[in-house]
């Protein structure tokens, strides 16, 4: 499958969830103390990490549909899920994205026996 270079409706109507999403995290965070922010610094890089990784793989029309479907809560969706596997990463796959958002994961690798 070719990587598409064009932004589609989809991929832009999933940008735009994915924009709010995070819109509505960051403002919930500017009505916290310092010592709150502080406390929540984990969450929020992790936040960043996830909406960063998440928009990178929007051209997947299975992971666009399914920010568009979650919407304002994409983001806490997924934080919530890598919270419940007790897991951060830097580096997101494709398939961590589609994990994240309960989509099943595709493309796996069989490695050969040597």
């Amino acid at each position: 499958m070719p990587i598409m270079t064009t932004t589609t409706a989809l991929t832009t109507q999933a940008e735009q969830a994915l924009d709010q999403s995070y819109a509505k995290f960051k403002s919930e965070q500017l009505t916290l103390d310092k010592s709150q922010l502080f406390e929540n610094a984990d969450q929020i890089f992790a936040m960043k990490e996830i909406e960063a990784a998440t928009r990178q793989y929007l051209f997947d029309d299975e992971i666009a549909q399914q920010v568009i479907k979650l919407d304002a809560q994409v983001l806490p969706t997924m934080y919530q899920k890598g919270q419940e596997g007790e897991f951060l990463k830097l580096n997101f796959t494709g398939n961590d994205i589609r994990w994240l958002l309960g989509l099943p994961r595709t493309h796996h690798r069989q490695r050969g026996s040597k």
